[in-house]
């Protein structure tokens, strides 16, 4: 997607303009595209915990229509840690500041061989649980 994200204290921020690409039905950005950039933006957190994770979980919840050609703002944040457990959400407003859609989930902290591995297509590579 291209997103580009920047660390404002504990929080992640990124301003977003889904294009003609993105489209689901028409000038309504398709909902992956959408699950996509929250996933993107909750991984940029992990310049915020400094410590490589991995997507666990992902929900997105659709406010209203996320349209095509609007710029939106999304803020990320880790709400709580419990062991290598990230538990983060991110809320994407539109330029009236109205939540549009906003999403999270669990990012599991992994150790660095976890991606060795797994480009390996080792069949022991560790698993993120």
């Amino acid at each position: 997607l291209h997103a580009v994200t920047r660390k404002v204290g504990d929080e992640v921020h990124c301003s977003y303009t889904f294009t003609a690409r993105h489209e689901g039905a028409p000038g309504i950005a398709h909902g992956g595209a959408v699950a996509a950039l929250v996933d993107d933006v909750c991984g940029g957190l992990l310049f915020v915990v400094r410590e490589p994770a991995v997507t666990r979980t992902l929900n997105v919840e659709y406010l209203r229509p996320v349209l095509v050609g609007v710029t939106y703002d999304l803020v990320a944040r880790v709400d709580r840690r419990e062991g290598r457990k990230l538990f983060v959400t991110c809320e994407g407003t539109d330029p009236e500041g109205r939540p549009t859609f906003r999403g999270g989930g669990l990012f599991l902290v992994v150790d660095l061989s976890h991606f060795d591995a797994a480009t390996r297509g080792d069949d022991e590579a560790p698993v993120a649980l």
